[in-house]
């Protein structure tokens, strides 16, 4: 395992609410001290209003100053690359370089069904993401890109000047082991998350295994393994983090033991219900739990 790297901390605001909602809770987030905020990036979920990630990116980068933002995760097959890496230079254009770029293959399939595009299988996901991956890397630095893919073709398409150099960081969510290889290969940043319905007991040593696995890769691409960050969205398993101080203490020990540099939270909005069994099992925060977690839990994590 490689040796710990300073850790940052950060949230996810799921933004199926009002704009001015989740704007305050991002300016929370930035006031009390987090590193970073992240959006997901679905479609049309069932029986909830989700604001589009990117253009609410957009938004944040402009009514932020000082917390990072970016999206956790974008499904690679919903936009073209070269549309996608237009998008998320025009956010780190408005958010002064402050943007964090993550993609994944995908897997919820209704977004696809919803949005007319093929749901391919495993294979093909990640073949898909692989290509994605390689476009936004070169257009990210403010390229010209052609590509000839699978499922990608450009044509000399023009891109836009980045402000962070060489271009905006990239995170791929990674499970299989073709996602852990593009990330070791591409990638700032590997994203991960527990499986649902297990336990700390069994997403603990998952987890620790992809990160060996990581290292592995980084090695066979002559890659120092420290160079790849890895972060790990909390509570979308049954993880109790804000039960208790001393409950969020334990799980930010043991996974940063385990690997893990980057960890996000998940915080409910009380104008949004659709996280409340979270809040009650302690899986996900409340605008109190998570001031008390920066409070009282980080800086012992952070010095």
């Amino acid at each position: 395992m490689t040796p710990r790297q300073h850790l940052a901390f950060g949230v996810l605001t799921f933004q199926a609410m009002a704009y001015p909602d989740l704007r305050d809770d991002v300016q929370f987030a930035q006031r009390i001290g987090l590193d970073n905020v992240w959006l997901a990036d679905q479609a049309v979920p069932d029986r909830l209003s989700i604001l589009e990630a990117w253009t609410a990116l957009a938004a944040l980068a402009a009514d932020t100053s000082r917390i990072r933002i970016g999206t956790l995760v974008t499904n690679a097959a919903l936009r073209n690359p070269m549309l996608l890496a237009r998008q998320a230079l025009t956010v780190d254009q408005i958010s002064g370089g402050r943007l964090e770029v993550g993609i994944g293959a995908g897997y919820y399939q209704d977004d696809h069904r919803w949005l007319g595009i093929d749901y391919l299988d495993p294979k093909g996901r990640v073949q898909r993401l692989t290509e994605v991956a390689e476009v936004l890397d070169r257009a990210l630095r403010g390229e010209r890109v052609s590509y000839s893919g699978t499922h990608v073709r450009l044509d000399d398409a023009p891109s836009v000047t980045p402000v962070q150099r060489p271009r905006p960081p990239i995170w791929i969510a990674v499970h299989s082991a073709t996602s852990q290889r593009l990330a070791a290969r591409l990638a700032e940043g590997a994203a991960l998350v527990g499986d649902e319905g297990l336990g700390l007991e069994q997403t603990l040593p998952r987890f620790g295994e992809r990160m060996q696995q990581l290292d592995e890769f980084c090695v066979a691409q002559g890659r120092d393994p420290k160079s790849l960050r890895r972060g790990y969205l909390a509570g979308f398993a049954n993880e109790p983090v804000f039960s208790s101080k001393d409950s969020a203490a334990d799980f930010v020990g043991r996974f940063a033991e385990a690997g893990a540099t980057d960890f996000v939270f998940g915080l409910a909005n009380p104008v949004q219900p659709a996280l409340d069994d979270g809040v009650a099992t302690g899986q996900f925060a409340t605008r109190e739990t998570l001031e008390g977690l920066v409070t009282d839990v980080l800086p012992a994590f952070r010095s």
